[in-house]
């Protein structure tokens, strides 16, 4: 994140409301299209496994080849080792 400005510590719960206001606009305007197609679980799904491939030290399973137990099937989704999901 070298382009993205930090805030200091204390200023942190400001850093949080302005990148989820970003991330929000973002899939406002640019996905609703997208997630007006999916249902609200497989949405949020997607949504946790994108944070995830974004967290890779967060996570203690390959997230290449396991799938988060959710009721829809999943296939296996290509990440590149930057951590970026190609469709």
């Amino acid at each position: 994140m070298p382009d993205q400005a930090v805030f200091p510590p204390h200023e942190r719960s400001k850093e949080i409301a302005v990148l989820q206001k970003q991330l929000a606009i973002a899939l406002k305007f640019h996905h609703s299209q997208t997630i007006e197609k999916l249902p609200k679980e497989i949405a949020l799904q997607v949504m946790k496994e994108v944070w995830t491939s974004c967290h890779p030290e967060a996570t203690v399973s390959n997230p290449k080849t396991t799938c988060p137990s959710a009721p829809v099937q999943c296939d296996e989704v290509p990440v590149s080792k930057a951590g970026t999901i190609y469709l």
